[in-house]
């Protein structure tokens, strides 16, 4: 790689970033950036001041998992039907994996979300340290903002949908 190859070492990273992979990539990050800044925006419209704990928080509108597996399954598509006229098997993989990453955040970390909200409240009159002690965190709460209602999770299709579309065409043409 770098030491087999005479050419600088940056030559060859401009060289990869230029590549379907890594636009690829970018595309999918970049929707998963822009939704935990869109995230934070709402969560501080609501509360009236900055929450930057949205930034970087699981739960909430619109959902980033799914922003991000839908911007990679759109923008893989997209790219590969472009160049080729075809999917491969790699499309049919991310597809899946987006299924299975959409149906957890409104399945089980939904539920847990639920869990979490019944224990607080079941041990809310406890001292906080017997409830560090039960494994409620640092805090003695459990944490409740874990999965995505079904409007979060279309929230975040619409963004994935929409970054990927909008960078293909600008990458694209």
């Amino acid at each position: 790689m770098f030491l087999s190859n005479p050419q600088p070492w940056y030559e060859e990273i401009r060289q990869i970033s230029g590549t379907r992979t890594v636009q690829i990539i970018i595309i999918s990050l970049c929707s998963m950036v822009f939704c935990q800044v869109l995230k934070f925006v709402l969560f501080s419209i609501k509360e009236r001041k900055p929450v930057f704990k949205a930034l970087v928080t699981t739960g909430g509108m619109p959902s980033s998992h799914t922003a991000t597996v839908i911007s990679l399954v759109v923008s893989l598509g997209l790219f590969q039907y472009a160049d080729s006229g075809t999917l491969d098997y790699s499309f049919a993989v991310a597809l899946i994996f987006a299924c299975i990453v959409i149906h957890d955040a409104m399945g089980v970390r939904l539920e847990a979300s639920k869990h979490a909200q019944i224990l607080n409240n079941l041990l809310k009159d406890e001292d906080k340290q017997t409830r560090i002690e039960l494994g409620f965190g640092k805090k003695g709460k459990l944490k409740e903002l874990l999965g995505h209602k079904a409007f979060e999770v279309v929230g975040g299709i619409i963004v994935g949908l929409l970054f990927s579309v909008i960078a293909f065409l600008i990458i694209r043409y």
